[in-house]
């Protein structure tokens, strides 16, 4: 068994035929990268939709190689929160406090947030 990260011996074969026809220093995702900016410098000039999407979707496919796909996260809230938010204005004197209802998906997402950085200070 390979380890990973380390191409099969189809993708080496390619890789290397493909090395021979275009020169040792291609690589496919700079020359995805490179097709990207062309696209994206068009898409600039034109100003057309259909260059800006496939310019998007050129730098879209550049990302998959590049950064780390992020999972989805499923945030649930029973009940809603009711926060007092109070304002003052730059002299100093605060206006009349107002209650708002916090979103359920904000409140749990705010949660997380003060969770994680609890978490981080305990550590």
């Amino acid at each position: 068994m390979r380890p990973p990260g380390v191409p099969n011996k189809n993708k080496k074969f390619l890789l290397a035929r493909l090395q021979d026809m275009y020169g040792e220093s291609f690589h496919p995702i700079m020359k995805m990268a490179e097709a990207a900016s062309k696209l994206d410098y068009i898409a600039d000039e034109e100003g057309d939709v259909t260059a800006l999407n496939a310019a998007v979707n050129a730098w879209s496919k550049v990302a998959e190689y590049t950064e780390p796909k992020l999972k989805a996260v499923e945030i649930r809230a029973d009940e809603g929160a009711v926060v007092a938010i109070q304002r003052k204005r730059f002299d100093g004197t605060a206006i009349e406090a107002e209650v708002v209802e916090v979103d359920p998906v904000v409140e749990a997402i705010v949660n997380a947030a003060v969770d994680d950085d609890e978490d981080e200070d305990e550590e």
